[in-house]
């Protein structure tokens, strides 16, 4: 996922907020750039991708 205001490929979850809720009910999730700190709304499943990345990986990975 790329920053569209920076370009920065350094993007991370950002915090909910009430005013997010409406954005929720239509499956979009709020990113923050690390580098300009832009926010902005992505697909849900776009969102657990990044969470998964950031959380270690794929889950569906076998243990050696």
């Amino acid at each position: 996922m790329i920053c569209p205001r920076c370009g920065s490929s350094s993007v991370r979850l950002s915090r909910m907020r009430p005013s997010d809720l409406v954005r929720l009910l239509l499956l979009q999730r709020p990113v923050r750039c690390h580098v300009c700190l832009h926010r902005r709304f992505v697909n849900v499943l776009l969102a657990l991708r990044l969470r998964n990345k950031r959380a270690g990986g794929d889950e569906r990975r076998v243990p050696s």
